[in-house]
């Protein structure tokens, strides 16, 4: 997070991503992603507060690095600001009381001759291969949910569609078939 772009249309987003989990599983962000004098803004504009240790209940994490996650079998596995692999996503759902992790993705490695779905194709097989499900709300600010089960994440697909989401807004792992989320 720059301060360059707090307040543009993808914090619209992510306040939206609040409203819908409000009741469900509260949404905080991982304060590693938006830096110190920049955090309290964000969770005002974003009405997202800061996840601390020991974060009770139920709830969900954002995470929102500067590009998004690495490309599994890229080779630059690095974390950061900027990006978050598919093990830390994974790692972050083992987590006591987290029913989703929603992660900005709009990293595009530009090494090979994937498009972006095909990208995105790769790392839900990674969070699979991880033990979990997940699927991308897919726009100008995409976004991975992902989910340590296959019922939690239909009930977080079932969420999104249920504010109005357009299910063609979002995609799954192609494996599956009809192409939806878990068992919706």
């Amino acid at each position: 997070m720059k301060r360059e772009f707090l307040g543009d249309t993808y914090d619209a987003v992510k306040r939206l991503w609040r409203d819908v989990l409000q009741d469900w599983a509260p949404l905080y962000f991982e304060p590693r992603f938006v830096p110190d004098d920049l955090r309290e803004e964000f969770a005002r504009l974003t009405g997202i507060p800061v996840l601390e240790d020991g974060t009770a209940g139920p709830h969900t994490i954002l995470n929102d690095p500067d590009t998004g996650i690495r490309l599994p079998g890229t080779g630059n596995q690095a974390e950061g600001r900027t990006h978050i692999t598919v093990p830390s996503v994974a790692s972050q759902l083992r987590m006591q009381g987290v029913r989703c992790v929603i992660t900005f993705d709009q990293s595009d490695y530009r090494g090979g001759h994937l498009d972006r779905r095909a990208q995105r194709q790769i790392k839900l097989g990674a969070l699979r291969e991880e033990g979990f499900d997940g699927f991308y709300y897919v726009s100008h600010a995409p976004f991975l949910f992902a989910a340590p089960d296959r019922s939690t994440c239909a009930a977080v697909w079932r969420l999104l569609t249920a504010a109005g989401l357009p299910v063609s807004r979002l995609e799954a792992l192609q494996e599956r078939p009809g192409g939806t989320c878990c068992s919706v």
